[in-house]
């Protein structure tokens, strides 16, 4: 008799604490979400409005950040949402575009990374003609370029069904939950590979080359600046003893 009694206290129990986790859950996610966009926001309002910060190589950084800030703006809600209640609560067609998002954001912000890494070599390698060879309207049709390839790797084949993308109603637990919506994106190999190579390895591949040809330039730099500092210590030296 106490058995059955117990078992509704236990159940109310289990579900106010499910209840406060998913609270935390969500304050979480929420705090993730606020810090991504105002943090982003913040940087590309410096760069607007500080005049000493609008150069060429900064144009690139406030490409990075937009991406990064359609990310919180854009991805990261829906995802919440998914995550917090366990199925899709969006409208169904809004899943491939909210992938597309998803794909195209991602994808901008590793190909900002690698336009920003192309930047910075040519302002260690070739700092006298860096200026000639980067100018503004260079670095906007660079930025151009990321984007479109970007959108052309995410919405393009999204859209014209070149991957495979499943919505559907499925019910895991009929008696508690029903039939819940779920929206997954299962790609097939070829877009897999595709895509992965043009917005992922290559990029990497590229910054990692860059920074590498960074570094070894840099210590190269070092070592002659550290030449240079020594012969002009023994010249001084000389002409000490001499006088």
């Amino acid at each position: 008799m106490e058995g059955n009694l117990g078992s509704p206290n236990a159940s109310v129990l289990g579900e106010r604490s499910l209840l406060v986790g998913s609270s935390w859950v969500a304050a979480f996610l929420c705090f993730i979400i606020l810090l991504t966009t105002a943090g982003n926001f913040l940087l590309i309002l410096l760069i607007v409005t500080q005049r000493s910060l609008r150069n060429t190589s900064n144009y690139f950084l406030v490409s990075l950040f937009m991406s990064d800030l359609m990310v919180g703006l854009v991805v990261m809600p829906p995802a919440m949402l998914n995550q917090l209640y366990g199925h899709w609560v969006l409208r169904g067609d809004f899943c491939s575009l909210w992938y597309a998002f998803d794909v195209m954001c991602c994808s901008a912000s590793i190909l900002n990374l690698c336009v920003i890494s192309l930047d910075r070599y040519l302002l260690i390698i070739s700092p006298l003609k860096y200026k000639l060879r980067m100018t503004s309207c260079r670095a906007l049709w660079l930025i151009l370029a990321t984007w479109t390839l970007a959108a052309l790797a995410s919405f393009l084949p999204i859209k014209l069904g070149w991957h495979k993308l499943e919505f559907e109603v499925w019910s895991p637990n009929v008696t508690s939950r029903g039939d819940e919506e779920q929206c997954r994106l299962v790609v097939s190999l070829p877009y897999a590979l595709v895509a992965s190579c043009l917005t992922f390895f290559l990029p990497s591949a590229a910054i990692s080359f860059t920074y590498c040809r960074i570094l070894l330039a840099a210590r190269k730099q070092a070592v002659q600046v550290a030449s240079l500092a020594s012969n002009v210590a023994t010249a001084t030296a000389d002409e000490s003893m001499e006088q």
